[in-house]
């Protein structure tokens, strides 16, 4: 976990205590480290609720990703979001018709980043270019109140232990 949190772009919300579960992540042919994490806040399989979900996504090409691929970005988690619900259909996926486009600027481990924002009945999601090497998404259910900043995770002990391990 140390290695994935010095290597790896990690975040939480600013002022939440609870620790992240890492519920995914993806390694490229021979790669050691992920292009890919997912880190769940507020989980509850009682209920299936999740509070806040911010994935980190690796961009390998020269230049920072388009608008269109920061949408794209929001609307696969839309997508799945709304098939989970059955709002929607793997087989003929298609934008929810409520759909909301917008920005909005989050501040990520102190630098304000402008965030393309879309948000359907059942899902808010937005998006946004870090660096040259990585984007950001933060998925949430609905918008999540007083949601102003994130803070990069530094110490392993802000996640739970990976399952299978201590």
């Amino acid at each position: 976990m140390a290695a994935l949190v010095s290597a790896v772009p990690l975040f939480a919300p600013v002022g939440w205590t609870e620790r992240g579960r890492v519920s995914s992540a993806t390694v490229p042919s021979g790669s050691t480290l992920p292009d890919k994490v997912v880190v769940d806040f507020g989980w509850r399989s009682v209920d299936a609720h999740l509070d806040v979900e911010i994935t980190v996504r690796g961009w390998a090409a020269d230049t920072p990703p388009e608008e269109r691929w920061l949408r794209a970005f929001c609307a696969e988690r839309d997508l799945m979001q709304r098939c989970t619900v059955g709002a929607a259909d793997w087989a003929a996926p298609a934008p929810a018709p409520d759909a909301a486009w917008s920005q909005r600027t989050l501040t990520v481990d102190g630098t304000p980043r402008s965030f393309t924002v879309l948000q359907t009945a059942q899902s808010w999601v937005a998006a946004a270019v870090l660096d040259t090497d990585w984007v950001v998404r933060v998925f949430a259910p609905a918008e999540p109140a007083g949601l102003t900043a994130l803070r990069r995770i530094t110490d392993p002990a802000d996640l739970r232990p990976l399952l299978g391990q201590g």
